[in-house]
């Protein structure tokens, strides 16, 4: 069983957009063996775009995302941490009847108190560090609060979608 088989594309694209409208993260729909099943509605910021937009550096956000979903899908909970970069990242495992399907969550904002690694984006997009300074002008920070509403309001939309769900994050 896929995410697709239990809820339309158009539905999760609409999460997606959700997640982005209402928090400002990249929203995302992985499946299991780590397939978009929908990308970011919007960006959170010009840094992401430029990460994902390249082979090399993209590995960042693919990491971080088998690794979360990995966590995610042992402990059945909701998986909150910071990407290589400094962004942080939540992902919300998706059951149907004890089984994996994959992670809905969202990433691409600061959390207030937080750094990003301008060197270490430099090095990755393999631009200057002026260059890298006015991406990073256009992050945006949030609230420890903020991001506890957006995890509790994918878990919250996860269930209303989700067939059957045994338990979602």
């Amino acid at each position: 069983m896929k995410l697709i088989d239990i809820v339309p594309v158009a539905l999760w694209q609409r999460l997606a957009q959700e997640i982005y409208d209402k928090f400002g993260f990249n929203g995302s729909i992985v499946d299991r063996d780590g397939v978009v099943v929908h990308p970011p509605a919007g960006w959170a910021n010009k840094v992401c775009p430029a990460i994902k937009g390249s082979d090399d550096s993209r590995v960042v956000c693919s990491s971080a995302q088998l690794s979360m979903a990995e966590t995610a899908r042992t402990t059945k909970e909701a998986v909150i941490r910071k990407c290589d970069v400094g962004f942080t990242k939540f992902v919300i495992p998706i059951f149907v009847n004890e089984e994996f399907l994959g992670t809905a969550g969202g990433c691409g904002i600061l959390i207030e108190g937080d750094e990003l690694d301008e060197f270490y984006i430099s090095k990755l997009l393999h631009i200057e560090e002026e260059q890298v300074k006015k991406l990073v002008e256009t992050v945006k920070t949030s609230s420890h609060d903020k991001l506890k509403a957006a995890v509790e309001f994918v878990q919250n939309r996860l269930t209303e979608l989700v067939p059957s769900s045994d338990k979602i994050g």
